[in-house]
Formats: C-alpha cells, structure tokens, sequence
C-alpha cells in the first residue's frame, strides 16, 4: 500500500519535474509542464502569463498511462485519483488570465476507479490566484469534482470554474442520484470541495452546466467561502414530458421519486435544476474521514441550484456554522439547513420555483431568512416547513418586492422525501419552537408540532 492513500503521488507532477531544475524564488512559468514542476516543489512564488493552454496538448499518452498506477485498492472504498497534483506546500501561484482548458475526452484514458479530483491541492498553505478552469468535449462526467482542497490552511482567490461534462443531463436528479443512482448509470462532475482544515476561499465561481454540487464540503474545519458564487440552470418537468428522444423517453418518463398520486413518474408543473447544490456542507469526509466542522458562509450567492444553500450543521455543538448576507435565488429549495446548530443572519431568498426553508431535525439553529421575490409560475407547496427541537426562526417579507403568493408555513413538518417538490411533505416532531411570522403568511401545525414558544 502507498505510505499515504489519501495523498498518492502521481506520475504526471513527477515526469514533469524531472525536466526542470531547481529554480530560486520567484519564478515564472510559461507552460502547464512548467507549472506542474513547480506545483510539486515548496516554498515559490509562481506566475504564469495570461493565456488559454489546453490541458489535452499537455497529457501525452505515457502521463495518462501513469495516473493511479501507485494507488493499492485492496483496501476498498474510492481513493483520490488526482490528475493534477500540486503536492507542494507554501506556494503563491498568480493566475490572473489563466484558463486551464479541459477536453472530457480525455476520461477515456483514465482509469475507471477511485474518485477522480483532476486539480488537486494536496500541499499546504498554498495560495491560487486568478486561475479559470473551462471544461469543454462531451456531455460525459467521472463521478468526481475539477478541483479539490485536499491539504491545510489553503486559500483560493477569484478562481472561476466553468463545469461541463455529465450524464444524464438534462433532468436534474429524476432519474437518480448518490451511491444509488437507480435508473441509469451516473456519471456526475462536481466544482470544488473542501477536506482540510483551515481553507478559504474568497470571490470564487462555479458556473455549472453539469449534474454535481458546484461547492462542498467534506471533512474540512473551519471552512470560509467569502463573496462566493454558484449557478446553474433549471428547466420545467413539463418542457421535460414535451422530449421525443432522450434517457426521459427511453425509460418512459419515469423517475426515482414517487409523486403524490403515488406513481413513479415525472410530474408535469414543477421546475427541476440540472445540477446539484450551490453550497453543501456533509457530516464528513476529507483526508481524515473527520466529521466536518463550522463553516462560515459570508455573502456568497446561489442562483438556479437545487438547494442554494444545503448546509449539515457541525457534530461539535460548540460552534454553529454561519451563514452571514446570503442569497439563494431561483433553487429548488433556498436553504435546506439539517440536524440544528446553524445560525443565519441577513440572508434571503425566493420561492419561484421551491420553498424558502426546509428546517429539518436537529436541535438550536438559529434561522433568520427574508423572502424576497414575487409569485411563480410552478406549483410550490410551501414557504417554510420546521421540524427539530428548541429552534428558533425569524422569517420576514421584502416589503418592495411586491404582491406575494399565498404559501403557508408548515410547522411540525418534515421536508418531502428526497427534498423533491413533486413528493408529499409528511408531519415531523418540532418542539419548544419560537416562530417569529413577519410574512403575513398563515402557519399550519402538525399533530406532531407542540409547545410551541
């Protein structure tokens, strides 16, 4: 087995760096041959011109050959398969005017196992500035994300990740999902995750036109994503039951979730987003396989995903995760916030195509959310619904913004099954609740809602 399975070293960086010396500090790059020399090596300062360079053109055939030859898969699971190391620590690269292109094209060659991270940042205390990645080729993913903070006290700056490549695409999470994605095999492409400790990230995009989260969390403690961006792009059920070609119709429109009627199809007048979460926080993962700490979210923004904000609050009760000027904006659902320990403050978001809030178990969150938008044109349940104990909730109308649509607040209910829309919202236990209602909007209890504050 390799000294480290969660750091392998790859033979694309090495090959790299065999035909480069030692260089003093700082340097300049003109090539990605000469960024990956560096990228293994400590204590630089790199800049590289700016300019598009095309990832195909850099992996010959030998490189591609060598990724994942040193990874031992006798003990299971799904090692990091990275493509691009940088395995260094202590670097400040300048990419202002980079753009990594990548062609999909390429997964033919790699190998089918463990979980692909093709940039990956196993190296601490390294600084990236200014570096676009825009992925182009066909529609066709690797069940991994572009780039990963694998290693400590890494910091992104104004990193823009355009993400392309997955399949099925074109429905959202219908036809399946996760470690079970039912109907069709999954080949998802997800933007940035987080497993060390101490990263941030600040003015980072994920535009995703891909079925995966655009940022995430796994493992990592004391996560910030300051001034931080996600979209991507929603399509209507009923435009998806108009298609006369496609994986809908091959397998006749049905789906993994059963609807309200009890049948496991697409439901005609919702709005499904084709990609994942705009921000999601899991309860662990990483390097260490450590539960995930707090994480602060402060101004970033969520536009067309299917949870803007889906965040696990942290086992550590100590702290709360933070959302601080948040907005999630046309998302299936605007925040989905789990298990308590989280505290919002000066966010908001809309209900065009899904509700508010989804507050679901857990104990102690702290949930302060304005409504921003007008009506929709898709059939949308509810504003809010509670569950958990000991919560409180302050939620307020944007008076500007208009005409509302009359949308209760479902107290002492859980999300729907899945969080999908189209399945029915059932009763949850909620007590010891203080429900702040500023919206006009009425509230409906459960059998299960009790002593409320």
């Amino acid at each position: 087995m390799h000294k480290n399975r969660f750091f392998p070293i790859i033979g694309i960086a090495c090959l790299a760096l065999q035909a480069v010396s030692v260089w003093s500090k700082p340097v300049k790059v003109a090539s990605i041959a000469e960024l990956m020399a560096f990228a293994v090596q400590s204590g630089n300062e790199v800049t590289m011109p700016p300019g598009t360079y095309r990832v195909k053109d850099y992996l010959t055939p030998g490189m591609l050959a060598a990724v994942g030859k040193d990874i031992d898969l006798s003990q299971g699971g799904r090692p990091p398969l990275p493509v691009l190391d940088f395995r260094g620590s202590n670097n400040t690269f300048h990419l202002e005017g980079v753009t990594l292109e990548v062609d999909t094209s390429i997964y033919d060659h790699l190998p089918t196992f463990g979980y692909h991270r093709f940039l990956f940042v196993s190296g601490n205390g390294n600084l990236i500035k200014g570096l676009t990645v825009r992925y182009v080729g066909p529609q066709q993913g690797t069940n991994g994300n572009v780039l990963s903070l694998w290693g400590d006290d890494n910091t992104l700056e104004s990193v823009r990740l355009f993400v392309h490549g997955s399949s099925p695409y074109g429905y959202g999470d219908l036809l399946g999902k996760g470690k079970n994605p039912g109907m069709v095999p999954l080949g998802k492409q997800s933007g940035l995750m987080v497993g060390g400790d101490n990263c941030t990230l600040k003015r980072c995009k994920v535009i995703s036109r891909a079925f995966g989260h655009c940022f995430y969390i796994q493992g990592g403690r004391n996560t910030v994503l300051q001034d931080c961006y996600a979209e991507g792009v929603n399509r209507a059920t009923s435009d998806m039951l108009k298609d006369t070609e496609g994986m809908a119709v091959d397998y006749e429109f049905r789906s993994v979730y059963e609807n309200r009627d009890g049948r496991y199809l697409i439901t005609p007048g919702y709005r499904k987003c084709l990609t994942e979460d705009g921000f999601r926080t899991y309860s662990r993962g990483g390097p260490r396989n450590q539960s995930t700490g707090k994480t602060t979210l402060i101004n970033c923004t969520a536009i067309n995903t299917r949870a803007g904000f889906e965040i696990l609050g942290p086992a550590d009760i100590a702290e709360k995760t933070e959302l601080t000027g948040c907005t999630a904006l046309g998302c299936e659902r605007a925040y989905l916030l789990i298990n308590g320990n989280i505290k919002t403050r000066d966010c908001r978001g809309d209900t065009v195509h899904g509700p508010l809030l989804y507050l679901w178990r857990g104990e102690n969150a702290d949930v302060e959310l304005e409504w921003a938008g007008q009506g929709s044109d898709y059939t949308v349940h509810a504003l809010a619904t509670i569950s958990g104990k000991g919560q409180r909730v302050k939620l307020t109308r944007w008076e500007s913004e208009g005409s509302a649509p009359r949308l209760p607040i479902l107290l002492g209910y859980g999300m729907p099954k899945h969080a999908e829309m189209s399945t029915p919202i059932l009763p949850e236990e909620a007590q010891h609740i203080t429900l702040i209602n500023e919206t006009g909007m009425p509230v409906i209890k459960s059998e299960m809602a009790s002593e409320e504050k």
